[in-house]
Parts: structure tokens; C-alpha cells; sequence
């Protein structure tokens, strides 16, 4: 199972903060087509770490099983 976790608009829009999906053989930037069908999440800007390390929303990562992905909205703070 591949575990998604949702923060911020990205956790209001999925009505979840996070979930686990039963994928085999899927990239980032599939995972994240099927997630924006799913939840319309491409209307906001966001960041996709995979494993906790940022990377692009296009690469053409493999994602496994085990893999944690979280969908991370722009922070502020100080």
C-alpha cells in the first residue's frame, strides 16, 4: 500500500488527512493525475515529497509499496 498524506487545503479537498492506495507500478506524476481526478487537487499549488524528500510533481519516479507520499501546500511562518 502506498500511504498519501494530505495537509492543509490539500487534506480539506480530499476530506482526509491522509489514505493508503493499493497501486502497483505507478510513477508520481500518475499518482498525482489520479488523485487530481479524484479530488480535483491541481486548482492548488502544492509540493509532492516522496519518503519525506521534495521532489518534482512530473519526475518519473516508480513508487512502491512502501512509500510515503505527502502533498504539501505552500508553508509561511516564522
Amino acid at each position: 500500500m502506498i500511504t498519501v498524506n494530505y495537509f492543509g487545503t490539500l487534506a480539506e479537498a480530499a476530506q482526509s488527512d491522509s489514505e493508503a492506495l493499493d497501486l502497483q507500478a505507478v510513477s508520481v506524476a500518475e499518482l498525482v493525475d489520479l488523485l487530481d481526478a479524484k479530488y480535483g487537487l491541481r486548482k492548488f499549488q502544492f509540493q509532492v515529497a516522496v519518503n519525506r524528500k521534495i521532489i518534482s510533481k512530473k519526475q518519473d519516479i516508480q513508487l512502491t509499496a512502501s512509500d510515503e507520499i505527502a502533498l504539501l501546500p505552500p508553508f509561511s511562518g516564522g
